[in-house]
């Protein structure tokens, strides 16, 4: 159930008018959507759960079988499980603290939230802090971007000399593309459908902006293309990777698809001189380590949960 802007804004305007409902927050990432809510009856979740699929139109059979529910201390360890990064695709990442950090505060902004959500996300961030701090969770590779940039290395050796073209601007696309110039690429060319949001990018990692329609021209002068856009559909066929291939027989090229649903077409992978790797392959990559983090994240988790009951407690009286 994949959100744009205009989505979330719907459904915010929506679950405002539910009677039961007192506060909101709407998280929406690449792969998750989650809504946060307080409210003064005890049907409440019911309500919420009515209104999502009335929104949306979703029979709510099928809803309940593919949704998590959680209520009470059980949704407060939720959330400080998703900030901390122990229920990420990449576990221990640290990029969706951040996305909670923004859903909160635009909620914030908007008049959404009041004292029970306040407090609930900010002790939220608070045991993210403590979850890094004091446990080993975030030891080895555990970013988007840095597992990228070694696959990279592992292609093309030094990529100082690389050139990368970045399709899309939004926040998964953006650390990435950081990372790549954090690691000493300076060929860097950026395009969205969003010009402003491109020219922004541009401006913070150094780099220059290809307009969007002109983007699949450049694939063939372009070692690593980074997608990351929110297209419903894919943007780039696998016939689009052969002709550019076919203009570059020399070097090998990199395909990074972060995008959600899938931005290149898989049959792009069968092209030769050709490395496609999607999100579910980079958290592969990334959770290769996590067997030697388990008891780490275990540790973690148990400590998440301590404080999410004592919250709990907290919050009664005001309940």
């Amino acid at each position: 159930m994949a959100l744009s802007e205009a989505d979330v804004q719907q459904m915010y305007a929506a679950l405002t008018a539910v009677e039961a409902l007192d506060e909101i927050v709407i998280l929406n990432t690449c792969n998750r959507v989650e809504i946060y809510a307080a409210g003064h009856e005890g049907d409440a979740p019911e309500q919420l759960i009515n209104a999502l699929c009335s929104i949306r139109q979703f029979p709510e059979e099928e809803f309940r079988e593919l949704a998590y529910i959680k209520i009470g201390p059980e949704a407060i360890e939720h959330l400080y499980a998703v900030a901390s990064g122990l229920d990420s695709q990449m576990v221990g990442e640290t990029e969706i603290l951040g996305q909670v950090k923004d859903a909160y505060q635009r909620a914030s902004k908007a008049k959404y939230v009041s004292r029970r959500l306040h407090k609930v996300f900010q002790k939220s961030f608070q045991a993210a802090k403590w979850a890094r701090s004091n446990t080993g969770i975030s030891q080895g590779q555990v970013s988007l971007g840095n597992v990228a940039v070694d696959l990279a290395q592992r292609i093309f050796g030094q990529l100082k000399s690389a050139s990368v073209l970045v399709v899309g601007s939004g926040e998964v696309g953006q650390d990435v593309a950081k990372a790549f110039k954090g690691r000493g690429v300076k060929n860097i060319r950026v395009t969205s459908r969003t010009a402003g949001r491109a020219d922004q990018l541009a401006a913070e990692i150094q780099a220059k902006v290809v307009p969007y329609a002109q983007w699949q021209a450049e694939l063939p002068h372009h070692d690593i293309v980074l997608c990351a856009t929110s297209a419903p559909q894919a943007i780039v066929s696998a016939e689009i990777i052969r002709d550019a291939v076919h203009q570059r027989p020399a070097r090998p090229l990199f395909l990074i698809d972060l995008a959600m649903p899938r931005d290149i077409e898989a049959g792009a992978s069968e092209v030769g001189n050709t490395y496609l790797y999607n999100l579910d392959d980079l958290a592969q990559i990334a959770n290769e380590n996590l067997a030697a983090r388990q008891a780490e994240v275990e540790r973690a988790r148990l400590g998440l949960r301590q404080r999410a009951d004592f919250l709990w407690q907290n919050l009664q009286p005001s309940l």
